[in-house]
């Protein structure tokens, strides 16, 4: 981000960041669910999102008041040098203190090894076509979906519609992470105590919400606060729910 000149470099800037946000996303949340029995799955899932919550609220505020101090290219080479001391932490806590699994892997001969590897396959065929894995999939895309379309359109609303700057804009855009922040923890705790996919509904019925008061922004800037707000609540909603739920699911079938 920081060096590019062409469109099609910020392209593949982003395509990098996104690659990079699934491995770390995906793996950390794989590693939760393989430390923690199922009846504090969904609290410990909903804590880290509470981390990524946090750094999601400070990271547009910080941003934009670097973004019009240092320009660009610094704000970016800035942000590259924490990504890499925050690689480096990972690989050493993970090296200093390496992660116990509820069930511990039992090494044997080359035959069982064998005999895994074709397990691992066939159970991967038969998750990656069961129904209630494919619904949590479809609740995940959804939810997504439309957060990729809000979020980049909220940047040029309120730039053109409201007259906002970079700086008012994210805080705008913070009711939504500080409403994740509040509800993931909150989410997580009552995914061990309530329906998982009970959850996962009301999340959906939440997200069409929040969409509605984005189409009724016309009305005043409170829709959209009410928009925002409800974003933040439906991702916080889902994505620890949906997580625990995938977690059980995988564990049952």
């Amino acid at each position: 981000f920081a060096e590019a000149t062409t469109f099609w470099q910020l392209m593949l800037a982003r395509g990098a960041q996104g690659a990079a946000s699934a491995a770390v996303l995906c793996g950390g949340m794989s590693l939760i669910a393989e430390t923690h029995p199922a009846a504090v799955r969904g609290s410990a899932m909903g804590l880290a999102q509470t981390g990524l919550a946090l750094g999601l609220l400070c990271g547009p505020l910080i941003g934009g008041l670097l973004f019009q101090r240092l320009g660009r290219r610094r704000t970016f080479r800035l942000a590259a040098g924490i990504v890499l001391a925050n690689a480096a932490a990972m690989m050493g806590l993970m090296g200093l203190a390496p992660p116990e699994r509820t069930e511990p892997r039992v090494d044997g001969d080359s035959s069982s090894e064998e005999k895994a590897n074709k397990s691992l396959a066939s159970s991967s065929r038969r998750l990656l076509t069961n129904h209630d894995i494919l619904a949590v999939t479809a609740s995940t895309f959804i939810i997504h979906a439309v957060v990729g379309v809000i979020k980049p359109i909220s940047q040029v609303v309120l730039d053109t519609e409201f007259g906002m700057d970079i700086v008012h804009r994210s805080f705008v855009i913070s009711i939504a992470t500080l409403a994740y922040l509040v509800t993931a923890p909150f989410s997580g705790v009552l995914s061990d105590r309530m329906s998982k996919p009970r959850l996962v509904t009301l999340s959906l019925l939440l997200m069409s919400a929040s969409s509605a008061f984005f189409a009724l922004r016309h009305l005043g800037i409170w829709a959209f606060y009410i928009c925002v707000g409800l974003l933040g609540v439906a991702m916080g909603l889902q994505k620890s729910s949906s997580q625990s739920l995938l977690a059980d699911l995988v564990d049952k079938h």
